[in-house]
């Protein structure tokens, strides 16, 4: 009796609904259908000229996106059946949305940081310095180098503004850090004005000590933050006694980094683990994390937060330094 009723009431043509699809918060909503096993959920950006589909057990979906910029949806929802029952359009609804921007994504995706960057006496004599480089790559670019010193970052950091008329622009600072007006060892952030081109310039920063001899040093990318949502681990070798090893932590939630110290044999020695609190800089001598550490023996970095994970090495002579950054997990819900 019941499924011959069900028959009737879904035969084609005969009955149909709306779903009444409406958003709350992140999520769309929408009635539930009595007799529907799922729904069908697709999703497109240019109107259903391409699209994406979702099964969904419940009668809400939470959109799986986080953007930085207002970005445009369609939705459409469709009650699924069984298919002895074989409805065509029995039930479904539709939605037009503006995904508004998540103010902390935001801050991820509209902005480049050059992990370490500094303006500082060093050893014998010679002077730690960053240049930098911007290059327009986009109409009307605009914002703010900021440079956060060890410890917490804040908004009243110390910064200079760039601008740009036109692409193929270039600005320079051969010690950005003394540009700024700051010194010591830091991070520095290229940050677009909310109201500018949201593309950061192309950046080329380099480090190098000027000493008598003349400058030694090394490039550095800047890196975008969303791509250590999830920190790669890193693994650090003790160099022989004519470099110095430091290892360096640009985080950008609370972290807490757990490090494996293991001789030259592979042998684990010890474990210590470090909490970091986000938005954080700190570049400490690898011996903080091991005494006895002799050439030869590794360390290897895990975090559990978002941060920047680096090192750098520098010849005790000379003190050319270079600075080592761990390959980035791609991020593939960035929009």
């Amino acid at each position: 009796m019941r499924l011959a009723l069900l028959a009737i009431l879904f035969a084609p043509g005969i009955f149909a609904c709306d779903l009444n699809v409406r958003v709350a918060g992140n999520r769309l909503e929408w009635d539930r259908y009595i007799g529907a096993s799922s729904y069908k959920v697709t999703e497109s950006r240019d109107e259903f000229n391409s699209e994406t589909n979702y099964a969904v057990y419940t009668t809400s979906f939470t959109i799986p996106h986080r953007v930085s910029e207002a970005t445009h949806y369609w939705y459409q929802v469709d009650a699924q059946f069984d298919p002895q029952y074989q409805i065509d359009g029995a039930c479904h609804g539709a939605i037009e949305m503006t995904l508004p921007p998540d103010p902390q994504f935001r801050r991820m995706t509209r902005k480049a940081i050059v992990p370490i960057a500094g303006s500082a006496a060093g050893a014998n004599g010679a002077h730690f310095r960053t240049s930098l480089q911007l290059l327009s790559n986009a109409g009307g670019q605009r914002g703010r180098i900021v440079f956060h010193p060890s410890g917490l970052a804040s908004d009243s950091d110390p910064s200079i503004r760039y601008a740009f008329s036109g692409l193929r622009q270039q600005l320079e600072w051969d010690d950005v850090v003394a540009a700024i007006g700051a010194g010591g060892i830091g991070s520095l952030d290229i940050v677009p004005d909310d109201d500018s081109e949201p593309a950061v310039p192309m950046v080329i920063a380099r480090h190098y000590t000027d000493a008598a001899p003349g400058t030694f040093g090394s490039f550095e990318s800047a890196v975008a933050p969303f791509d250590f949502l999830r920190a790669p681990a890193m693994t650090v070798t003790i160099p022989d006694a004519h470099f110095r090893l430091n290892i360096g932590f640009r985080t950008l939630t609370a972290t807490t980094v757990q490090a494996l110290i293991y001789d030259a044999k592979g042998q684990l020695r010890g474990l210590k683990s470090l909490i970091l609190p986000g938005d954080y800089f700190t570049l400490v001598p690898a011996s903080q994390f091991a005494s006895g550490l002799s050439t030869g023996d590794t360390i290897t970095f895990q975090c559990d937060g978002s941060a920047i994970p680096f090192y750098t090495i520098t010849e005790n002579v000379t003190n050319d330094p270079a600075v080592f950054i761990p390959r980035p997990f791609p991020s593939k819900f960035i929009e």
